[in-house]
């Protein structure tokens, strides 16, 4: 595998009409990975586009791409989720009827039995043919986030959570979220604490990052109804429109147009029996043997964490 500088990387972008940032650009001088021998690689046909991070090749084997997972379009039991179908639409248009190359990490099917894989675009740049990783540019652009469900390489994985965090600070794709605020209905959380709470923590305060004091409290993962409390615990109401939560299984909730009063808390619900103002979605989020939030205001910076 060759080892190119990351200007050339979004230069190649560029030439398949990817929007892309100069800020970008120069802000990554570090090598990456993006190339590779295709000798090494499965030809494929691409298909068909499930969604922005599954596609189907040749006599229809279903292909899901590692290390990146996009909003939700397809799920027999969910909404469409908030920027699922320009997820979707991205990569239809730039893989479906196309021949791509496939490579493999430890794992090669997950629970489902679909292919996990990176899949390389093959890319005339220069007079040569270059083959950009797709999951690379899904995340780049704002489309998936970083997804750690299933183990991959250590060095993709620290190289997809940069392109991850200059994509929220570009605000791209579903980092691109400005709405005008409203009043959360039924904020008040009333639950037991059945979790153990432990000591969240805040973001580290710079001149250019705003600050707020607003922390995840606890998390309820035992019952059919899950649910995750946010309070605000600073003198001054905070609009939450375009914050996010982030399970670290790689599942997010991108909170609608609500203002968190002073002191005021707001719960977050998930499970089979999700109920409340605010429902994640009806599946299980957090893990009853120990898991991570992270909550991201909406430049993409880290406000709280909480782990149990």
């Amino acid at each position: 595998m060759k080892r190119l500088i990351v200007a050339v990387f979004f230069m190649i972008f560029s030439a398949i009409a990817f929007a892309l940032s100069l800020v970008i650009v120069n802000s990554f001088l570090y090598d990456f990975d993006f190339f590779d021998d295709p000798a090494t690689s499965d030809e494929a046909f691409c298909s068909r586009v499930v969604n922005g991070d599954t596609i189907v090749i040749n006599d229809g084997v279903y292909v899901r791409l590692i290390g990146v997972n996009t909003p939700e379009t397809i799920h027999p039991s969910e909404p469409v989720e908030q920027f699922g179908k320009e997820a979707s639409e991205f990569t239809r248009t730039h893989l479906e009827g196309k021949t791509v190359y496939l490579t493999y990490d430890q794992n090669r099917q997950d629970k489902y039995g679909r292919l996990l894989a990176y899949v390389w675009l093959p890319v005339e740049f220069r007079g040569e043919t270059k083959y950009v990783l797709w999951n690379a540019v899904l995340i780049l652009n704002g489309y998936g986030n970083v997804y750690t469900d299933f183990a991959f390489k250590e060095e993709y994985m620290e190289k997809f959570r940069e392109l991850e965090c200059y994509a929220r600070k570009l605000r791209l794709g579903l980092w691109s979220t400005s709405t005008e605020p409203q009043k959360a209905q039924g904020s008040t959380s009333t639950e037991p604490q059945k979790t153990q709470e432990s000591t969240p923590v805040e973001s580290q305060e710079t001149e250019d990052v705003k600050t707020y004091n607003v922390k995840i409290v606890t998390i309820q993962y035992k019952d059919k109804d899950e649910y995750i409390v946010i309070q605000n615990f600073g003198t001054s109401p905070v609009n939450l429109a375009g914050w996010k939560i982030f399970s670290k299984g790689g599942q997010w909730y991108t909170f609608p147009n609500i203002t968190l009063d002073p002191g005021e808390r707001i719960s977050v619900h998930s499970g089979p029996e999700a109920s409340g103002a605010l429902v994640w979605t009806n599946q299980y989020i957090w893990n009853d043997k120990g898991d991570k939030a992270t909550l991201y205001d909406v430049n993409g910076n880290v406000v709280s964490e909480y782990e149990y």
